[in-house]
């Protein structure tokens, strides 16, 4: 097609080429055997011992000696769905499923007065450590729960005294929206402390 074309094999944009004729609406599925990609890069028996010996694709990946980067990762997952292969006994991540990261910090620990020119707490550990704790799900203001009109409200955490490093859980709490837009503290500038 390239040398139809006026256009030298080596120098040709294939992806642009494949791109327009899509756009065109122009079937290639008989320039590939009928795949977009070409052949499997896998051989068969070597990516069947690999999935059956492995529980996840990074593991599939150390057996058959590849890196475990997007390349590699999308190649082998394309491969093992060309050739059918079962990856139900993949476990991914799950090997850590209901246990608590080691380095996972207390309430106690999060929930405390940072010093002067400390970076912020991330919500999300603040959030955490409110649920630690047990802080029910629930605006203090007008007692709106974490659902409105049967959707989900996520309620925001408010600085009471609007001090960002206070983090004690008397200077926290639940708010909605809207009762947070009413504070006089919402989006205040960080004051630098005397």
């Amino acid at each position: 097609m390239f040398t139809y074309m006026g256009l030298p094999p080596s120098d040709s944009p294939y992806g642009y080429l494949r791109k327009r004729l899509d756009r065109l609406g122009i079937d290639t599925s008989h320039f590939t055997s009928g795949r977009r990609y070409g052949t499997p890069s896998t051989p068969r028996t070597a990516l069947v011992e690999a999935v059956a010996a492995s529980r996840s694709l990074a593991g599939v990946l150390r057996t058959l000696g590849l890196g475990n980067n997007g390349t590699a990762r999308a190649r082998v997952k394309r491969d093992i769905e060309t050739y059918g292969l079962s990856m139900d006994h993949f476990t991914g991540q799950g090997h850590g499923r209901g246990t608590r990261s080691p380095n996972r910090k207390p309430a106690t620990e999060i929930l405390r007065r940072l010093d002067t020119g400390a970076s912020r707490t991330k919500t999300a550990q603040l959030r955490r450590a409110l649920d630690d704790l047990g802080v029910p799900h629930v605006c203090a203001k007008c007692g709106t729960g974490d659902t409105w009109r049967g959707r989900r409200l996520v309620l925001e955490i408010d600085h009471i005294d609007g001090d960002r490093l206070d983090n004690r859980r008397e200077n926290l709490r639940y708010l909605c929206p809207s009762c947070h837009s009413q504070t006089q503290t919402l989006s205040k500038p960080r004051q630098v402390a005397q």
